[in-house]
């Protein structure tokens, strides 16, 4: 890779960087339509419901036709999105890496793997991530993840020629949809596309901070990413002073490039020019560091659509009926007044109106000002009202179960969770397309500590026990990057399902050994997943007892070793007999010796522990 201009390559270098900054002119333009469509979002979400996209592609404001015309907000969008988010805010994924083989030391791999997502999740606050991209998808209708290593992350590991040297470490940034530029719109996914352009407005400290290299800023939009007086941006839109457009372009490799290329140009300079850095694809391939989540997917289209768009029109027609509405309640309030032309001073009446008490002076011979006949509220008015509320759920599939008119078809509270399910069916496409992308980014997380980690890394996780353990993480761990969901989708089953689930299983002896009780381990288990972890007076020993004879394997398999008196029989049995057969072909005659001399150990302490037990118990019965 290349971070330096090559003198002698300079011609070349001049025309690369002209070819980039052209073809991210280009893709600029051909997206304009979207990005007006996006903001449009943004404005209705914001409450500024009363302006559309103009004849020459700008975000104008809509006049009203007449000045007495009322032109209020009655924004149903912002509690509909925010109903969304809090209901995907229940998502929390629980990542598990499936081994690469049964053997022992590809099991443990995987587990400390799982150790190494669990602190990157917990440090990186990849959930506050997946938050925001969430929000620019439900906005509008695509965000994006972009999973770097950055090499000044992690701890601090010496000190090379007066510069700090970190371990490195890896780390996922939310990106919106008008920083990513895809070569193709109609491309489905980000895998089809040949190349991405990321285009961000960034101070030029920045630029010189990371690329050692100084440029010329100027002020640009930080949405359309134009310079403001080109003709594509406004002083009145939101701006970065001192700022360039720093494009890195993508490309996947071809035959020409093998491993890809990453061109970074701004302000007509070459950053930096290389191969694709990272080996995040299957089989160590390398591809865009991106994941890209939609609200909803268009068939054939790079971009999604946010449920906005399809609110937009009934927005529009819920605020004209409600204003309408009021001004036809004005007229019935305040009166419409008929007057005989030069019988009473005009001026005066509109101006003050009919005050209480006010005295009407009219011409002499003249005809008595007077009221229009009363006239009264039309049905449609209500019908209308309620047909677009029904509406707003139909398109969003987001009801509120509390509002009225829904409490009077509802007499239980079994039917109410019934229709909170059915909501939450409605978005279980869209919560399931979150927990794909979390899974995706997992994936790319644990390639690049594959690919950079260098030496052990010590993380420090929350434990089963629920204390805070130090794991030592060496390149060894990343053996598998099969990562998978081990929970299922919160939207499909709330709290209440999986209650009644794991009590329907324990009544059915599921949870049961051969003798008909539950383990110990199992308790610990169902009582975590009931929410009842307080209740478990072992505090997660099951789990420390697991991990403590995985620990024994090895040294019992080299040197052999004797049990100890807080060993729990029962799970280091299992977990050494687990181990022997996994190993079995690998085990030379001594290893199995030592191997089987300690697991009888344990089975005739265990024999003489419940002996004992059995025996304390008929003695309670014959007392």
């Amino acid at each position: 890779m290349e971070k330096t201009v090559n003198k002698e390559n300079q011609e070349f270098y001049e025309d690369l960087v002209k070819s980039v900054e052209d073809d991210f002119e280009t893709r600029r333009k051909e997206r304009l339509y979207l990005e007006r469509q996006w903001e449009l979002n943004m404005n209705f979400l914001v409450g500024n419901q009363y302006c559309d996209i103009g004849s020459k592609g700008d975000i104008v404001g809509e006049k009203s036709e007449f000045f007495w015309q009322k032109r209020d907000v009655f924004n149903h969008i912002a509690p509909i999105i925010e109903t969304r988010m809090a209901k995907f805010a229940n998502l929390s994924p629980v990542l598990a890496v499936r081994p690469k083989s049964d053997d022992d030391s590809d099991v443990q791999s995987a587990d400390l793997a799982e150790k190494l997502l669990s602190y990157v999740v917990e440090k990186e606050e990849l959930l506050s991530t997946v938050k925001k991209v969430t929000e620019w998808s439900e906005t509008c209708g695509t965000g994006f993840y972009k999973i770097v290593w950055n090499n000044d992350g992690g701890n601090v590991v010496g000190n090379v020629d007066g510069k700090t040297v970190y371990e490195g470490e890896a780390e996922v940034l939310a990106v919106s949809p008008f920083e990513i530029f895809p070569d193709n719109l109609m491309a489905g996914g980000v895998e089809n596309c040949g190349s991405i352009i990321h285009a961000k407005a960034v101070p030029v400290a920045e630029v010189r901070r990371k690329y050692g290299i100084d440029v010329k800023g100027e002020k640009i939009n930080v949405f359309n990413l134009a310079k403001t007086g080109s003709g594509y941006a406004r002083e009145s839109k939101k701006t970065l002073d001192n700022a360039v457009v720093v494009i890195e372009k993508y490309e996947l490799p071809t035959d020409g490039y093998p491993n890809g290329r990453l061109i970074t140009v701004a302000s007509g300079k070459l950053l930096y020019y290389g191969e694709l850095p990272y080996l995040n694809g299957k089989n160590g391939s390398r591809t865009y560091p991106f994941v890209k989540q939609e609200c909803v997917k268009t068939a054939g289209c790079f971009f999604g659509i946010s449920t906005i768009e399809r609110l937009i029109p009934v927005q529009r027609a819920y605020n004209a009926v409600r204003n309408r509405k009021q001004e036809f309640l004005n007229r019935l309030s305040m009166g419409v007044m008929t007057v005989e032309d030069g019988s009473v001073d005009v001026d005066d009446l509109a101006e003050e109106g009919l005050s209480p008490g006010k005295i009407l002076v009219y011409r002499q011979g003249g005809k008595a000002p007077e009221l229009m006949n009363e006239f009264t509220m039309p049905a449609e008015f209500k019908e209308e009202e309620e047909n677009l509320i029904n509406e707003f759920v139909r398109i969003s599939g987001v009801a509120d179960a509390t509002s009225s008119s829904t409490r009077s078809l509802l007499t239980s509270g079994t039917a109410l969770e019934i229709l909170v399910e059915q909501d939450n069916e409605r978005m279980a496409s869209s919560a399931e397309v979150i927990r794909r992308c979390f899974l995706n980014m997992a994936k790319q997380i644990l390639r690049l500590y594959a690919q950079f980690s260098a030496g052990i890394k010590a993380v420090r996780v929350n434990s089963a026990s629920g204390k805070y353990a130090t794991y030592y993480i060496g390149k060894s761990a990343f053996t598998s990057d099969d990562v998978y969901l081990e929970n299922e989708n919160e939207l499909l089953y709330n709290r209440r399902q999986k209650k009644e689930m794991i009590i329907n299983l324990y009544k059915n002896g599921l949870l049961t050994d051969e003798d008909g009780k539950v383990r110990q381990e199992t308790k610990e288990k169902l009582l975590t997943l009931l929410g009842y972890k307080d209740l478990d007076f072992r505090k997660g020993a099951s789990r420390l007892h697991e991990q403590k004879a995985q620990n024994e394997n090895e040294k019992i398999r080299k040197l052999g070793l004797d049990i100890e008196e807080i060993d729990d029989d029962a799970i280091h049995i299992d977990e050494h007999t687990r181990y022997i057969l996994s190993e079995y072909a690998e085990l030379s005659g001594e290893e199995k010796a030592r191997l089987f001399a300690h697991l009888k150990a344990h089975k005739e302490r265990l024999k003489i522990l419940s002996a004992e037990k059995n025996g304390e118990k008929a003695a309670e019965n014959i007392r």
